[in-house]
């Protein structure tokens, strides 16, 4: 969370009272001198709409070490109360705990629909029209869910905006879609919400999934510093698509500029051999990503639609032989390829395939120093 210093203050006196920033300056001073001096006295200093504040005495309690587990006395201490009242008490219990956002068109009868049944539930509805405003209202007050209808002009740049910063992607995200733009028909280049609904759905509905996305939310931001969704039709558009949100998902991530070259050359791999072996080029099938970032590691999951393959095979050529002497024996046998996986494995610290063949999983620590981590593994089990 950004801080705001004195400095800050001064300038919104400036800039919303006219106060000159050297007087500015000096009434911040006395304004913080004052208070001070009345607490250090012992009395309680109430501020108008905004909170109470007293100095009290903090009782002397039992405690456990959580690394030793002896007990101890923790000795009394005076600390600070800080209790919001009033307005801004109303306000910090209803901001973000029980606000949604929904973006729309400009005019949508559905929103009032929308709006009033999740109003009868207690919840806060802030309706936007465009994508400008509501980046901005999420980065001044936040939400505790996100809801995007496809209807509304550039609703898949919004999706991708906020799903792409860390920021907002661990923000519950329900995309509304038509009929032919359903995720699991559509063939476009398209970033996911975390759920989505296709037209006609009822009103009840979406509050049963907005109710468990809320839930599940809780759990995984615990977890998880961001997660991204995206899929494609395979063709080379949309692979040059993957590949720009790719590297822009690794460059955000905390990798080192090393390490984020070496994980876009796995990801550019194998979003490649999933569109040319395992869907053989196929335009209306799909290539599904999921990105995974927490405070260890990058994790990278990319799935075809084919038919798999004997990975087992090619993973133990690419740990037990060199680059030529691999190359030599796939020439000898008529065959191709195989040198990708290579790659990868130089490339992640883990690669992991599932049992069939369509589904690897790359996996990039964020500490440069990997000393207590294995090498390069590969693994075959189901994911």
């Amino acid at each position: 969370m950004e801080a705001v210093a004195k400095k800050d203050l001064v300038q919104t006196l400036n800039s919303k009272l006219g106060v000159p920033l050297g007087q500015g300056d000096r009434l911040v001073d006395a304004l913080v001198d004052a208070v001070k001096d009345e607490l250090l006295r012992g009395k309680q200093v109430v501020l108008k709409d905004f909170a109470a504040i007293k100095i009290v005495e903090k009782k002397a309690q039992i405690v456990k070490d959580p690394e030793t587990g002896h007990q101890y006395i923790s000795p009394a201490e005076n600390v600070v109360s800080f209790v919001p009242i009033d307005s801004f008490q109303r306000a910090i219990e209803g901001a973000k705990l029980s606000s949604i956002l929904l973006a729309v068109p400009e005019n949508d009868p559905f929103a009032r629909v929308i709006e009033f049944h999740f109003s009868r539930v207690g919840w806060t509805v802030h309706i936007v029209n465009d994508h400008p405003s509501a980046e901005k209202l999420l980065s001044k007050s936040g939400a505790y869910l996100t809801i995007v209808d496809h209807a509304l002009p550039g609703s898949r740049e919004l999706i991708q905006a906020l799903k792409g910063s860390r920021s907002t992607s661990m923000v519950p995200l329900i995309a509304l879609y038509p009929g032919d733009k359903d995720p699991e028909k559509c063939a476009d280049f398209m970033v996911l919400g975390d759920e989505h609904l296709v037209e006609p759905f009822e009103v009840y509905t979406l509050l049963m999934l907005a109710e468990s996305e809320l839930a599940r939310s809780s759990e995984e931001e615990i977890i998880f510093d961001q997660q991204v969704n995206f899929q494609f039709g395979t063709n080379e558009e949309n692979l040059e698509k993957a590949n720009e949100l790719g590297n822009g998902l690794f460059k955000g991530s905390g990798l080192s500029e090393e390490d984020q070259v070496a994980l876009s050359a796995a990801f550019r791999e194998a979003v490649g051999n999933a569109a040319q072996h395992g869907n053989r080029d196929n335009p209306e099938k799909l290539i599904k990503v999921l990105y995974l970032l927490d405070k260890e590691k990058i994790t990278v999951v990319v799935q075809d639609e084919g038919t798999g393959f004997d990975h087992e095979s090619y993973t133990v050529r690419a740990e037990t032989k060199t680059a030529e002497d691999a190359a030599r024996e796939r020439h000898e046998q008529g065959k191709v390829g195989g040198l990708g996986i290579k790659l990868m494995m130089r490339c992640a610290d883990r690669l992991e395939y599932n049992d069939v063949g369509n589904m690897i999983t790359l996996t990039k620590y964020l500490k440069a120093e990997k000393s207590n981590l294995e090498s390069s593994t590969v693994s075959g089990t189901t994911l």
